[in-house]
């Protein structure tokens, strides 16, 4: 699989991420590197345990590693999360869940199937 073909399978953008990180080589370093990324982990921990705060960092973390690999599918939910932790509203950012563990899941397997073709 092409790094082409894994963001097409992914649901994102890889001209804007390659408009933003130059080369293709920077871009296959940067992927790589999310499935080691804990911000997600963190997110349903403190999702689960009532954590605002917490659950505010690591939804905006991973909404930022989202929007800088130009991973759209997960971005959007990781966003809609953030601004409802922004404000406080667990509830509201709890409703975007399913959504985010989803799409996580087949990001997370379309990555490793990626990097198991690359090696």
């Amino acid at each position: 699989m092409t790094i082409q073909e894994c963001y097409e399978k992914l649901g994102g953008n890889y001209d804007d991420v390659i408009s933003r990180l130059r080369k293709e080589d920077f871009v296959k370093k940067f992927l790589k590197k999310f499935p080691s990324d804990p911000s997600f982990d963190e997110l349903v921990t403190s999702m689960e345990a009532g954590d605002k705060d917490v659950a505010f960092r690591a939804a905006h973390t991973l909404k930022g590693v989202c929007q800088n690999l130009g991973l759209e599918r997960l971005f959007v939910p990781s966003n809609e999360a953030t601004e409802a932790l922004r404000v406080g509203d667990i509830d509201k950012a709890q409703m975007f869940m399913p959504q985010i563990k989803e799409i996580y899941g087949d990001t997370l397997d379309t990555i490793n199937e990626f990097i198991e073709e690359e090696e």
